[in-house]
């Protein structure tokens, strides 16, 4: 936390300083650690397609589609009964 704020406060003496700095913590590692992917017999996977598979597994193990029926946010009638009121006219415009 020190060096960051040492680098903010001369960044404008020292430009070279400040931005070799942040490239190097701009380096992000995309890959997926080996280590931390086997697939369902506990062996570690290698191959991207591999990684895709053990993922596609875990996600579909977690997502199974059937979702709850949710309560509607629409207060009132929902049956098309209008408690007696006219609905609006609707007109083309031309």
């Amino acid at each position: 936390m020190q060096l960051e704020m040492n680098l903010a406060k001369d960044a404008k003496n020292n430009k070279k300083r400040f931005f070799s700095y942040v490239n190097q913590n701009r380096k992000v590692n995309e890959s997926i650690p080996l280590h931390t992917l086997m697939n369902q017999t506990g062996h570690l996977v290698s191959t991207d397609e591999e990684k895709a598979e053990v993922l596609n597994n875990i996600f579909a193990s977690v997502f199974t589609g059937n979702l709850l029926p949710h309560p509607s946010p629409v207060e009132g009638p929902q049956d098309g009964n209008q408690g007696g009121k006219v609905p609006p006219a609707v007109r083309d415009q031309v």
